[in-house]
């Protein structure tokens, strides 16, 4: 049986778990001026659901969780990132158990060691099942020609920060549209899960974003240069509306523009366009691409 099938709920029958204790590491975490980008000690502990009876009767090993790559997984995400908030940190360790290993439960703990006096240790406790991840997907178009590389990577980290991030698109140089007098774009797009809805996500994420890195509204003039610009291309397979103005999703200019339709078909060829049926790969494919340069451009943190 696949590791993957071994689904149950505690009312279905009990699940057995594998548990990896004190896994003690070094992370940057905290938010606190002293503690940004200082290696602290945290101590994780996981209770990873599983159903030990088909490992036990078979002594097979692919009836078994293979706790080592999970752990190796824990060890290369704490290394990589930087988190403000022990939830954070816990949430992402109890997502990459279930969403990438396929546990048919978590229980995580994450411990900092000596972060309040006269305590061992502070710590948080979560508890999630596969249907905590039940969450939307979309996918955000990006693009800047102020300072495109700074504000680039400081947008992708406020993303980071505040959603859970599943892929980037390479970043691409595309000419500007309608006022040719400015500096080229920098283009990309990134597809997500989170657990807002759009109008939500744009007010608390997309809006916060674009006030951090000092966006500037041109108000006769849609095509001004930006620090940043985000808009939500796609969500999961919806066609909607949304907001006072209001917008649209899937974004008009995904049939118009190829530096809007061309990451989003490097993230998802053949995702089909809710109101056209077109392939991203087919829409991106008639558009006209002339002047788009893919970049060799690295962000400092990489996805897992």
């Amino acid at each position: 049986m696949d590791r993957r099938e071994q689904t149950a709920t505690p009312m279905d029958s009990p699940i057995d778990s594998i548990e990896i204790l004190n896994l003690r590491l070094r992370a940057r975490i905290g938010f606190s001026p002293h503690e940004l980008d200082t290696w602290q000690d945290v101590v994780i502990n996981l209770r990873l659901g599983s159903i030990a009876r088909l490992a036990g009767e078979s002594d097979d090993p692919a009836d078994a969780l293979n706790y080592k790559p999970i752990s190796k997984a824990i060890i290369q995400l704490v290394s990589s990132r930087r988190f403000a908030l022990l939830e954070k940190l816990a949430e992402e360790v109890a997502c990459l158990a279930i969403g990438r290993f396929g546990a048919a439960c978590v229980e995580v703990s994450v411990h900092k060691p000596g972060a309040l006096r006269h305590s061992d240790s502070v710590g948080v406790r979560i508890a999630r099942q596969p249907a905590d991840y039940a969450r939307n997907i979309a996918y955000i178009a990006l693009g800047s020609n102020i300072a495109p590389e700074q504000n680039l990577r400081a947008a992708i980290a406020l993303l980071r920060a505040w959603t859970t991030l599943l892929a980037l698109s390479p970043v691409y140089r595309s000419p500007p549209q309608g006022d040719r007098q400015q500096a080229d774009f920098l283009n990309m797009a990134v597809k997500l899960h989170t657990v807002r809805a759009p109008l939500e996500f744009k007010r608390r994420v997309i809006d916060r974003i674009e006030t951090a890195l000092k966006r500037q509204r041109a108000p006769h003039n849609v095509n001004a240069p930006r620090s940043i610009d985000l808009d939500i291309a796609l969500w999961n397979e919806e066609a909607l509306e949304y907001g006072g103005k209001p917008w649209r999703i899937p974004d008009p200019d995904i049939v118009r523009y190829a530096h809007v339709a061309v990451p989003l078909a490097e993230l998802a060829p053949g995702y089909r366009h809710p109101q056209t049926g077109e392939s991203l790969r087919k829409i991106a494919a008639r558009l006209d691409a002339n002047g788009m340069k893919k970049l060799d451009f690295d962000f400092d943190e990489k996805l897992d």
